[in-house]
């Protein structure tokens, strides 16, 4: 039968399909059919009717599917649809499976980098971006006072001050003080201290939140001498007292007084530090003298800025300024809550986001690199791919596919890696983080981590991928290792290069800060704090007001365990101070015998005040200068006058008629004072006189009414504030002097051993003496030494392990594409080998092409540490950010690790066979 007949057929049935079928496909339909029709006749009549069948069945079909849904072609086009990101994903895996050398090494780059953005990411993100846990947190600012004039930023706040404020300020909602504060706790269970705070009776209204058990302290229970109450926080609530719902109305014994439980604070209460109770501050509005001992809060009206705010307060301080401050010395500020808690904190988070950012894109580059050199190994795969039916954009698809499994392979590795590290820095650096920032994954790390895995697949795969599809691939299936020289033209090897340099370019700046950050924490560690930090040990006591009243039994008490720790076994020396070295601070202000007095405006330093026993200064092994060390009998004269002038002034007072006024102030006794200063106050007060010579000069606290007081030592500087802080002017008062103004003191011992080994020991001695004082803050100098730098030794590790990651990935980054360009050219290195070429003519080929590029990297890399040198000069210590020995030694390490990584594939190269590679 003639084939026409059926075309016509044919033709006539295709009016069962929908028409734009028809009218796209018709002609193309009808050649299937005719083809199929003449193959179907060739095997017998059964095959043809068969045909006739399913093809009027198809169009049936065709036409019953346009009813009921949008047209589609065809069914094996819509299957398709679904079948490429399978087909193109196993592609992507058999691809990985062929190359795992290379794939190990991308998917190790990513996940360090995208670990190490995870980690700092974390950090940024509990001390900036979470929001404080209280309703409307961008209300609430912290207010304090300065004073320039004393050289203090921070004076803390005066109560009779804050008073006014609360009284006259217009733009508060409500406004609170707290302080700091410990106390010693006893029940059943034994002693122990515990951390809490004094707080006014607003505190909770400052923060918007609500008792979780009973109430906040009243007005009235917010004054001197008014019932002792406390409330306590949730974790105290459930620890202590089960969660007891009956708690309220319970008491606790603090500081050998009795306290009425009436509220449980809800844990988010505990801000800034974690307090596990509160007592009222009860300051006196009427006190004398000031006393600038408390922080504040305030929360804002809506609307109001934290500018007009700060304008409120001034205008509250101007009837201070009129009635005791003329001189305008002291006024008060606000800063946001947030800014005043991580203050501390910026630079060091700026500098690790600026070191994790380049080093993620050190992983980028280098990832881009091996990928380029991938891609570029791979044309005549996609130039095959092509030629059989494959367009361009289905290539760059698969490429793209491919880079985004890899993207996802190492962001899972990256984030798992992330959060183990963050783990074991929080774990590790506990005491340099604050107590009030949560470091866990929340749900802004879940999408930082997707955002930084979707990022990089875009930054290291869109230049590769590209750069494989683009050009006549055609041409490309010609060039094979047998077929003609090296695949990599001129400029992609070009491109490869300076990629490669760029990267270290990047490592150089991150190397080189890190080595920088490194060399000034040694600086810090090798400043002499002025004390001995090993065989010493120190631990704190606070006698209780209630068994403890004055300052004889206070003195009483030091004297016996002074005593008996000296003649205990393994202690050589004993001593004690109010505020040993790195911890507290107690100022005042003192008149020089023979100085004029100060002009207006003039700068009046607050000297750094402490109470010592004798014996001190040996436990610690601070350096006498000039003069003596205190005595046992230093100051004790003093005190016996000054308990005498107090009974008689008692004594006076019940003599006085009922209704009169008090008797004034008698003056001082005359007692012998002594005084021991240290370097700086010699220097800053008797500027040009030699430290013996100020041994017997006079000073006085800052009234014409004191008694002149004895200088009888000069003592080394010691570092208080920490190694990196300042000197300030220091005095050291004898302790039975001041007995009656002191009654916590922080206990230092001298060991023959270790200082760990005598904890058993001083513990055993104090439960002697007096069982219900619980020892707190017990540790070695060296420890607490290791304390005050923690901060800086964390961020300056970090840095240290991005820079040594950065180098590491520099090194995998050049190692890579060199071998790729090297593998490229093994029919052109057989060829030169075959004619006469030397193995060391290789090598030399191979690491001219890389090096000359990394070493311009390398500079300018270094040029950039140069340029940042004014930013980098603030928060290095003892180091300029131009230290030639640190900038020869990055490069000097850069130099090593590019020779390194290009020289293994070179060498590789020499040894290549020539004949072998020949007939390959």
């Amino acid at each position: 039968m003639n084939v026409d007949v059926p075309r016509r057929t044919y033709r006539r049935l295709l009016r069962l399909a929908p028409r734009r079928l028809r009218d796209r496909h018709g002609s193309e339909m009808e050649d299937a059919f005719a083809e199929t029709w003449a193959d179907a006749r060739a095997r017998g009549g059964l095959a043809t009717v068969v045909v006739w069948l399913r093809s009027t069945w198809d169009l049936l079909h065709a036409r019953m599917r346009r009813r009921t849904r949008p047209y589609r072609r065809t069914t094996r086009f819509s299957r398709e649809r679904w079948l490429v990101p399978w087909i193109e994903l196993r592609t992507a895996l058999r691809s990985f499976r062929r190359q795992k050398v290379a794939t190990t090494l991308v998917v190790t780059m990513l996940s360090l980098g995208i670990a190490a953005n995870i980690v700092v990411f974390s950090l940024v993100n509990g001390l900036f971006l979470r929001p404080f846990p209280f309703p409307q947190p961008d209300r609430l600012v912290y207010i304090n006072e300065k004073a320039p004039q004393w050289n203090l930023d921070r004076t803390g706040i005066n109560f009779p001050d804050f008073v006014q404020w609360r009284t006259a300020a217009q733009t508060f909602d409500s406004m609170a003080l707290y302080g700091g504060a410990s106390f010693n706790l006893s029940d059943d269970h034994g002693a122990e201290r515990i951390q809490g705070g004094t707080v006014t009776y607003d505190f909770l209204k400052v923060l918007g939140l609500q008792p979780l058990r009973g109430r906040m302290f009243t007005p009235e229970e917010d004054r001197p001498n008014a019932a002792r109450v406390v409330v306590i926080s949730e974790g105290t609530w459930r620890d202590r007292f089960g969660a007891d719902e009956q708690v309220l109305g319970k008491t606790m014994s603090l500081n050998g007084r009795t306290f009425e439980v009436v509220g449980v604070f809800p844990k988010e209460a505990a801000f800034p530090d974690a307090a596990a109770l509160w007592v009222p501050l009860a300051g006196d509005p009427n006190q004398q003298g000031n006393s600038y001992s408390f922080a504040g809060l305030g929360r804002l009206k809506p609307g109001v800025s934290r500018d007009q705010a700060e304008q409120d307060l001034l205008r509250a301080q101007e009837p201070i300024w009129t009635a005791r401050d003329k001189e305008k010395v002291v006024s008060p500020f606000t800063l946001p809550l947030r800014e005043n808690l991580v203050s501390e904190f910026r630079t060091i988070a700026a500098a690790l986001w600026g070191a994790v950012t380049l080093l993620l894109v050190v992983a980028c580059a280098n990832v881009a690199a091996v990928m380029l050199a991938r891609a570029i190994a791979r044309r005549r795969e996609m130039g095959i791919r092509l030629a059989i039916g494959a367009n361009r954009f289905r290539l760059l698809r698969q490429l793209f596919v491919e880079n985004m499994v890899l993207a996802i392979v190492g962001g899972a590795i990256g984030v798992a890696l992330g959060r183990w590290a963050l783990n074991v820095l929080v774990t590790s650096a506990d005491t340099a983080l604050p107590s009030w920032a949560p470091f866990g994954f929340d749900g802004r790390i879940v999408g930082f981590s997707i955002l930084v895995t979707v990022a990089t697949s875009l930054l290291f795969g869109w230049a590769p991928a590209f750069h494989a599809v683009k050009g006549d691939l055609r041409t490309a299936m010609g060039d094979t290792t047998g077929g003609g020289g090296s695949t990599v033209s001129p400029r992609g090897r070009r491109t490869l290069t300076w990629l490669v340099a760029a990267e270290f370019t990047l490592a150089a700046v991150l190397l080189a800060g890190g080595a920088l950050f490194l060399r000034a924490f040694g600086q810090v560690q090798r400043v002499d704090p002025g004390f001995r930090t090993d065989h010493t040990l120190t631990f704190s006591l606070s006698l209780p007001g209630a068994t403890y009243s004055d300052g004889v039994k206070r003195l009483a008490f030091w004297d016996r365990l002074l005593g008996r720790l000296r003649t205990a076994p393994g202690i050589e020396a004993a001593g004690m101070i109010t505020c040993p070295p790195l911890t507290c601070h107690w100022g005042n202000f003192y008149r020089i015998e023979g100085r004029p007095p100060l002009k207006p405006g003039e700068s009046n330093p607050v000297v750094l005040t402490r109470v010592a026993s004798a014996g001190y200064f040996e436990a610690m092994g601070i350096r006498l200068k000039a003069g003596r060390s205190f005595t046992d009998q230093d100051g004790r004269a003093a005190q016996q006058a000054e308990l005498a002038a107090a009974a008689e002034a008692e004594k006076r007072a019940k003599a006085q008629p009922a209704g009169s006024p008090p008797p004034p102030p008698a003056p001082p006794p005359a007692a012998a004072r002594s005084v021991i200063v240290n370097e700086t106050f010699a220097k800053t007060f008797w500027p040009g006189v030699s430290l013996q010579d100020v041994v017997g000069k006079r000073i006085s606290f800052n009234s014409d009414t004191q008694p002149w007081i004895d200088v009888v030592g000069v003592t080394a500087d010691v570092k208080h504030y920490g190694l990196e802080r300042p000197m300030r002017p220091g005095i050291y008062f004898p302790a039975p002097q001041m007995a009656g103004r002191t009654n916590s003191m922080a206990v230092v011992v001298e060991t023959a051993g270790e200082a760990e080994g005598v904890t058993s020991t001083v513990r055993s001695l104090v439960r002697e003496i007096d069982p219900s004082l619980p020892l707190y803050r017990v540790q070695t100098m060296q420890r607490m030494l290791a304390d005050s730098v923690r901060t800086r030794a964390t961020y300056s590790w970090m840095l240290a392990v991005f820079a040594g990651l950065a180098l590491v990935l520099a090194l995998g980054g050049t190692y890579g594409v060199t071998s790729y360009l090297v593998t490229q050219r093994t029919r052109e290195i057989g060829i030169r080998l075959a004619m006469g070429a030397q193995s060391e003519d290789i090598v030399r080929s191979v690491l001219r092409g890389s090096l000359v590029a990394i070493g311009a990297g390398v500079v300018v890399g270094l040029a950039g540490v140069l340029a940042l040198a004014g930013w980098l000069r603030d928060i290095l210590f003892g180091v300029s950010p131009r230290d030639p020995a640190v900038l020869a030694g990055a490069a000097l390490a850069l130099a090593m690790a590019a020779v390194l990584a290009n020289y293994i594939p070179a060498r590789r190269a020499a040894r290549t066979d020539p004949m072998g590679s020949l007939r390959s």
